[in-house]
């Protein structure tokens, strides 16, 4: 399926870098800052790939169930959490082992299509030294619909030239990734390396389960 292979889209993170521990540490610093206990790496981690919100009023539920969630809570909690991801982007994350050599190996076009801000998927990017390989690095808050909104692929696959949506692969760690691929006609790639539990990409049936990037990048290379 992958033999025509002219273009790859890529998730962020859990699929090209792995920011989790400094996704889990700010958030616990906004919480900390409005006297909240902190939450653990793994209940964090469960809410990330919907976006920013999504996983800010998700943990303010785990955090104190008994509270009124509302959106100006989020919003603050927000924003705390984004100015202290502005300082402490990459403290810890790191491209996937295979990676770099991946991007530097290819020639095809290739974007980003990220459920984070625009903003942080750039300064992610940047600060490690990786967005020059892409034509685009999109975020949630880049065109008006996000994934699992097949849409954004769609864009992505025009903005990459390419006619032919069978030609492109999407290439990333959580259903919305597989459900947003599959509902554009591109190949669905999921690795099991990320943030989402196997048993979650499994149930979604994408086109390839790999566990790990290398085994995409192995599959991909040659093609």
């Amino acid at each position: 399926m992958m033999n025509n292979l002219k273009a790859v889209l890529f998730d962020l993170d859990g699929t090209l870098v792995d920011t989790s521990r400094d996704i889990t540490a700010n958030l616990n610093r906004a919480f900390v800052s409005m006297n909240y206990p902190k939450l653990s790496h793994e209940t964090i981690l469960s809410h990330v790939g919907f976006g920013a919100h999504f996983l800010v009023e998700k943990c303010l539920h785990e955090n104190q169930p008994d509270i009124v969630v509302d959106e100006k809570l989020v919003t603050e909690v927000w924003e705390r959490f984004r100015d202290f991801y502005r300082v402490h982007i990459v403290d810890e994350a790191s491209p996937y082992p295979g990676v770099r050599e991946f991007l530097e190996s290819e020639n095809r076009p290739m974007g980003v299509i990220s459920n984070k801000p625009e903003e942080f998927v750039q300064a992610v990017l940047r600060e490690l030294g990786l967005i020059h390989h892409f034509n685009f690095a999109w975020g949630r808050d880049t065109l008006p619909v996000s994934k699992p909104n097949p849409e954004v692929i769609r864009y992505g696959v025009h903005e990459l030239k390419i006619e032919d949506p069978k030609l492109v692969c999407m290439v990333g760690d959580n259903p919305v990734d597989i459900i947003a691929a599959k509902g554009a006609g591109t190949i669905s790639v999921a690795l099991s390396q990320g943030f989402s539990p196997r048993k979650l990409l499994e149930e979604e049936t994408p086109d390839f389960l790999f566990k790990t990037f290398q085994q995409f990048a192995e599959m991909a290379k040659g093609e």
